[in-house]
C-alpha cells in the first residue's frame, strides 16, 4: 500500500506524520511525505526585495521536508520525499496522489469557526472531494 502524508508547516504536522507512519507500519506500506510550498504573487518583486516571497516559502518548505524525513526515520520508516510549489496546495496534492498512484492520503484539517468555514474553502475539503484514493483527515 502506498501512503502519502501531505504536510504543511504547522504545529500539527508532526502528529499527522506520526499517524501516517503508524498506518504504513500497520500494513507494511510505503510512505511518501509531500510538502507544498505555496507560490504567491510576489509583492517583494515590486519592493526590490532580493529574495521573493515564493523563494522564501520554497526554502522554508525544503527545511520542513528534511525535518519530516528525519522524524519519519526516527519512527522507523524510510519515507520518499516530495516537494512541490504552486498556487493551489489542494490541486497539487491531488495531482501528486494521481501521478504516484497513492492508495491512502493522510492530511490534517484546521477547523474554521463561524462564517470562515463557509467563505474559505479548506485544502482538506477540496482534497477529499477530488482525491483519486481514500483520504484520512486527522484533526
Amino acid at each position: 500500500m502506498k501512503i502519502m502524508a501531505a504536510l504543511d508547516q504547522s504545529k500539527h504536522a508532526v502528529g499527522i506524520l506520526e499517524k501516517a507512519a503508524q498506518q504504513a507500519k500497520m500494513c507494511g506500506g510505503e510512505l511518501s511525505i509531500l510538502v507544498v510550498a505555496e507560490d504567491f504573487m510576489d509583492i517583494g518583486d515590486y519592493l526590490g526585495e532580493s529574495a521573493s516571497i515564493s523563494e522564501k516559502c520554497l526554502a522554508a518548505a525544503k527545511v520542513a521536508v528534511a525535518d519530516y524525513a528525519a522524524r519519519a526515520k526516527a519512527l522507523g520508516i524510510e519515507a520518499k520525499i516530495l516537494l512541490e510549489q504552486g498556487v493551489s496546495p489542494a490541486d497539487l496534492i491531488v495531482k501528486v496522489a494521481e501521478d504516484n498512484k497513492i492508495d491512502l492520503l493522510v492530511l490534517g484539517s484546521r477547523t474554521k469557526k463561524g462564517l470562515d468555514r463557509f467563505l474559505i474553502g479548506s485544502v482538506a475539503s477540496k482534497v477529499v472531494a477530488h482525491a483519486p484514493c481514500s483520504v484520512l483527515v486527522v484533526r
